[in-house]
């Protein structure tokens, strides 16, 4: 690798140099660095310990007065703080406070890295603090960050990390000695760290997080909403703040997973509206922490690109000035050269304070624009009631106490709480319900690893518990709930309702929930009504904007099967699959793409000129990228990034049929990111698509196919049988009530994992 070669290179540098020489110290010093960047790639402790050696090698050779021996210090304490915190010896930890005074103690406070070293050291001072509890620790702590704080300008981008640390510090002292006081020192200096508009989104999202969590727990629930309504601004930045979706999900996953997770967080500042009676401002956050990758796709591909085609110029600018705010947010905190920083901190802070008014200026303008007056807000509730003009869509919140929210299609929202269900009752129903599903060798997930067998014997017994306390705890009080609005806008027998859950319950098939295998008649949801789900509102909005098309007109199908793709296992039932759809679809209104012919650029080309596709082929979800997620054709997979840059509109696109593995599946580390495929064909442009939790049984996919298309488009030669089209949403229902009857209602793995989402 790069950084093998870089300290093979400078290993022999280091061998070429004699003992005198003045480079040798500096060549010793990179070495170092190079170990600590690999030790932080790989973790391999004797990395960490060969960088200590040469450090200490560097330093011994530096002559006295030699401008970068207190940036040295400082970065061999920042190495004995990392080898503790690998090890957790007590006297890594005494020598990293050692070296980073010695660095402080050298370095003149007019200096521009000298807040940093101080940050350094109030970092090891907490950390000895957390292993020994000593109270001088804490007031050491406190007393050099606010050092910091107090030698770096207003609008140094450094400035909201420094005084994150602070807060911290005095929330730590709270702890140890329980005065009021620290707590409202706490929080005041993370509000002012949220203030600093040139600090990385990052480091104010998480000061934000801390200062609505101290408020809510240790002030009022109005005073933490304040918190929270920040938190929810500096969000659309840390979403995309000049990133491509890709390149964030991984972050999301890697570099910022220390950082709370942004769902989780919404989740309780909803939870918190709705326990004020603030309905609407409970929805508008939900919606905005809810699948941050696909609304982002949703709104503007990436945010700039819409910008980018009208305004060019103003786009490019506000790419340049936040990759610059970005730069300058994210310098490492810990290791700095200083004599390779000539700015002193005040005119750093000017720069920065710039770059932060260039921004909010660009926004400003950017929002003055025809088209653009929302760029980067969250929706208001005016914009998300409309979602509901179909039926009732239910929102279930599930943090520290649990709500339904139901959008009624009057606009009325219908609170209903839920207080026999938690967030850990949600996630023991999901470990149980993989621990069957994996008990039948049932595939969810790549990885296998997801769950153990919570029981080996009795495994159906979890899926008859998991549903019944699904209806008991969950639906069956919302039914109460909702009462007579359950019917707005019912055009069927059956009204239809949009389930939207957070947390865990995202994972657990709420469709199903019900009473089964009882003395007593048994009792489900599907007796009241049917289910969809969505992603997000602004998914179902997306949808209802599409121009009604005539329900007489007759549907064009692409087909596209893989009865063995090569390199996967041979599914032996889609050609009866496709022989049902057949019997439904006219062979003028069929394109059939299979075996060689289902090539990607083929189905490409297909797939604007029908209003369904139906998928019968192998398909992989990419927890890592979703947008890699694909499914496997003839010559390659077709993933979603793919699909995302089709050069043709798919305005005519009404359903897509996921006749795939795992096509509904998410991850179950980002609950709040409905990272599928089903999502994913949500974003393209479909507004409605059936899918499957789980991977279903070959013989199932033909038996389901032909009770979808019977109920969607009636035979072709019977002109009754048209007169009586269902809705997809409809049309599963009645296909999965008849495989229930054939295979069994208890057999939950057969009938449960095929679900509708969207319209």
């Amino acid at each position: 690798s790069d950084i093998d070669n870089a300290i093979l290179v400078q290993q022999q540098a280091l061998d070429l140099t004699p003992d005198g020489s003045p480079h040798k110290a500096i060549l010793l010093q990179n070495i170092g660095n190079a170990f600590i960047h690999r030790f932080e790639h790989l973790g391999e402790l004797k990395d960490i310990e060969n960088a200590i050696l040469v450090k200490q090698q560097a330093i011994g050779l530096a002559p006295d007065g030699y401008a970068g021996k207190a940036s040295w210090l400082n970065n061999l304490g920042n190495a004995f703080f990392r080898r503790f915190e690998h090890l957790h010896e007590l006297g890594d930890i005494e020598n990293a406070i050692l070296f980073n005074q010695q660095a402080v103690d050298l370095t003149p406070d007019d200096h521009a890295g000298k807040a940093t070293i101080l940050n350094s050291l109030g970092s090891a001072f907490i950390r000895r603090f957390e292993y020994l509890k000593q109270l001088q620790d804490i007031e050491n702590a406190i007393l050099v960050y606010q050092q910091a704080v107090n030698l770096t300008p207003n609008g140094h981008a450094l400035k909201a990390a420094w005084l994150n640390n602070l807060g911290i510090a005095f929330k730590h002292r709270f702890e140890h000695l329980g005065e009021l006081s620290d707590i409202m020192e706490a929080i005041v200096a993370c509000k002012q760290a949220t203030e600093n508009r040139s600090s990385h989104p990052f480091t104010r999202y998480d000061a934000a997080y801390r200062w609505a969590t101290l408020c809510s727990v240790h002030q009022s629930f109005t005073s933490a909403l304040d918190a929270y309504t920040v938190v929810l601004e500096i969000i659309p930045q840390v979403v995309w703040f000049g990133q491509k979706v890709h390149h964030w999900y991984k972050k999301l996953h890697h570099q910022y997973q220390k950082l709370p997770d942004i769902g989780r967080t919404i989740n309780m500042a909803a939870a918190l509206a709705v326990s004020v009676g603030d309905l609407q401002r409970a929805v508008e956050w939900l919606e905005e922490g809810r699948s941050i990758v696909w609304k982002q796709i949703l709104q503007l591909r990436t945010p700039l690109d819409e910008l980018h085609q009208q305004y060019p110029d103003i786009g490019n600018e506000l790419l340049r000035v936040s990759r610059a705010l970005n730069y300058v947010g994210t310098s490492n905190f810990q290791d700095i050269d200083l004599e390779l920083k000539p700015k002193s901190a005040e005119e750093e802070a000017q720069t920065h304070y710039r770059l932060a008014a260039q921004y909010e200026e660009l926004l400003q303008h950017i929002r003055e624009l025809d088209g653009f007056g929302n760029f980067l807000r969250p929706k208001k509730f005016s914009e998300l009631a409309p979602a509901a003009s179909n039926g009732p869509v239910v929102i279930v919140n599930v943090t520290f106490r649990c709500d339904a929210l139901v959008l009624c299609t009057s606009g009325e929202i219908v609170p209903v709480p839920l207080p026999t269900f938690s967030y850990e009752q949600a996630e023991t129903l999901h470990l149980k319900m993989l621990s069957s599903l994996q008990a039948h060798e049932v595939r969810v997930s790549r990885n296998e690893d997801f769950a153990t067998h919570l029981a080996a014997k009795d495994n159906q017994d979890h899926f008859i518990s998991v549903l019944a306390d699904l209806w008991s705890h969950v639906v069956q009080p919302i039914l109460s709930g909702i009462g007579q609005a359950l019917y707005e806008n019912a055009h069927h027998s059956l009204p239809h309702i949009t389930w939207c859950a957070t947390g865990a319950l995202a994972f657990l098939p709420l469709h199903a929930a019900g009473i089964y295998g009882s003395d007593n008649p048994n009792i489900n949801i599907s007796d009241f009504a049917v289910s969809s789900y969505t992603t997000t509102l602004t998914t179902l909005l997306g949808s209802a904007s599409k121009p009604k098309r005539d329900p007489t007109a007759a549907r064009s199908v692409l087909i596209v099967s893989q009865p063995a793709t090569p390199g996967q296992k041979p599914l032996e039932y889609v050609l009866n699959e496709v022989e049902a759809i057949q019997h439904y679809a006219s062979p003028e209104h069929t394109c059939h793409l299979t075996h060689e012919s289902a090539t990607v650029w083929a189905v490409l080309e297909e797939m604007c000129k029908h209003e369904i596709i139906h998928l019968a082929c192998h398909g992989i979800q990419e927890m890592g990228n979703p947008l890699s997620s694909a499914f496997y054709l003839y010559d390659g997979g077709l993933d979603l990034n793919t699909l995302m840059k089709l050069p043709v509109s798919l305005e005519n696109a009404e359903l897509a049929v996921l006749s795939a593995c795992q096509t509904a599946t998410g991850d179950e580390n980002l609950p709040e990111e409905a990272v599928h495929l089903a999502a994913g064909m949500l974003a393209v442009g479909y507004p409605s698509v059936i899918a499957t939790m789980w991977s279903i049984g070959d013989s199932d996919a033909p038996l389901i196919a032909d009770k979808v298309y019977a109920n969607l488009l009636g035979r072709h030669d019977d002109p009754e049988s048209q007169k009586a089209k269902l809705t997809p949403a409809y049309a599963l229902h009645e296909a999965v009530k008849h495989l229930r009857k054939e295979v069994g209602e208890m057999s939950f793995v057969r009938w449960v994992p095929f679900v509708h989402f969207g319209v």
